[in-house]
């Protein structure tokens, strides 16, 4: 029997698991340019495909998506060129609005981008631009400002939508670009930050339940592995690949052992990027956490070089969001009230794939000293996203809400007889509107 659980390539349609509060808001969302911000394989890449997939099946939809992959450019031929591409992947879609897409090749970006927002707007559509691994753009603003300058005139121009992605690298930008006679690049975007998958998401994941072999998996070894993970889509796929084995002709899962939580020289590797995107505060705050193991935000006052709480809660907030660190819960299970309303929370490591990464390499850690992301890139990124944060969990906690009285109703129709699976998914879903009711509260404050 063939391992179901994919490592390593992005997913759509029946592979691709959850997002769809996020994706719905991508879709719906005015902004005419949003960059969503994740750690490496976080799912950017399918969250991107994913929404190209869901808008190309839809009749009545006037967005017309277009995926360009930044990754390797670095001169504006670079980019030019692998637009045109872009558009060549996809011949079919632009030719029925009459695009003649072989004319294009050798033209400039800019030219390629006016010439499809003409031949759409033409037809009652617009260009929907999705730009993956754009930390590309820190080439060009270090080769050619002029022309990511001009680039980002055209993003906010309003005659498309873009949506990019990146880890926070892309920050650097704002550095860069800090001395432009206009603002800075990034602040035409709106911020989304790209969190974990959410519970039911995660579950249905681990069972394989969108697939044509669903796996066994008991309630108590799915807990177990949402815990080591935190659902992070990447950390699930990958311990539940290891885990996999075939029982009486259909897939289960084995038991965790230690060897299974180590980070390999892959994940190793990510591991290390996603700590290069830190800023030094940031370093300073993990490294920290993951030497305590479990730490107050006042004790992280005392020992970083922090000045007052509410700069530390403004930090740790940031990385919660990207799961470098998680809230840490009194019950071994991790099943405390996530919005419990103790004085100063207490933080951990996001995962325990990172957490072990952590400790093996401490020395070597805490000795990197440099960074290319700033604390002032770091408190900007932080004050962009605030706004978007706020609408998206006040158009989630409604959505959280509804859910919850499906499922009660669902509780009251068995009676007494309630199957435990559906009192376990109210369990989960009241931690997790919890959870966000009070991240809502604490970005209000």
């Amino acid at each position: 029997m063939r391992n179901p659980y994919t490592v390593g390539r992005w997913l759509r349609g029946p592979d691709h698991y959850g997002r769809e509060e996020l994706l719905e808001y991508l879709m719906g969302a005015e902004d005419p340019a949003i960059w969503v911000v994740g750690t490496r394989r976080m799912g950017k890449t399918s969250l991107l495909r994913q929404l190209e997939w869901t808008i190309t099946r839809q009749d009545d939809a006037r967005a017309v998506p277009l995926f360009w992959d930044l990754q390797g450019s670095e001169t504006k031929d670079d980019f030019d060129y692998e637009l045109f591409l872009a558009l060549e992947d996809e011949i079919q879609r632009f030719e029925a609005y009459g695009v003649d897409v072989s004319g294009l090749y050798g033209r400039d970006a800019i030219h390629i981008l006016r010439i499809l927002q003409r031949a759409l707007r033409e037809h009652g559509k617009y260009l929907l631009l999705l730009i993956d691994e754009a930390e590309a753009w820190i080439s060009l603003a270090k080769n050619d400002y002029q022309a990511l300058a001009r680039l980002r005139k055209a993003f906010q121009s309003g005659g498309m939508r873009t949506i990019m992605t990146s880890t926070k690298l892309l920050m650097q930008l704002n550095d860069l670009t800090r001395n432009w006679l206009t603002s800075p690049f990034l602040f035409g975007f709106s911020l989304v930050n790209l969190w974990n998958l959410e519970p039911e998401a995660s579950v249905s994941l681990v069972l394989q339940e969108q697939s044509n072999a669903p796996v066994s998996v008991s309630r108590e070894r799915i807990d177990e592995i949402l815990r080591h993970t935190h659902r992070h889509p990447y950390l699930v796929q990958t311990l539940c690949y290891r885990l996999f084995e075939e029982k009486g002709g259909r897939g289960a899962l084995r038991e965790v052992r230690e060897e299974d939580l180590r980070a390999d020289h892959l994940l190793a590797g990510f591991f290390e990027v996603d700590f290069k995107c830190l800023a030094p505060t940031e370093r300073q705050i993990l490294l920290t956490v993951a030497r305590q193991g479990v730490i107050s935000e006042e004790d992280l006052v005392a020992r970083t070089d922090n000045e007052s709480i509410d700069q530390v809660s403004m930090y740790v907030h940031g990385m919660n969001n990207l799961g470098y660190l998680q809230r840490a819960y009194s019950r071994g299970d991790g099943g405390a009230a996530a919005g419990s309303h103790e004085e100063f929370p207490r933080w951990t490591i996001g995962n325990e794939f990172l957490r072990r990464w952590m400790l093996d390499n401490y020395q070597d850690l805490a000795q990197t000293l440099y960074s290319d992301v700033s604390d002032y890139g770091v408190e900007s990124l932080l004050e962009m996203g605030r706004k978007v944060e706020l609408d998206y969990l006040q158009h989630e906690i409604p959505e959280l809400q509804k859910r919850l009285e499906s499922l009660l109703a669902a509780h009251g129709g068995h009676g007494d007889e309630a199957p435990p699976e559906i009192l376990h998914e109210i369990q989960e879903l009241r931690r997790e509107l919890e959870k966000t009711s009070a991240q809502l509260r604490n970005l209000a404050d």
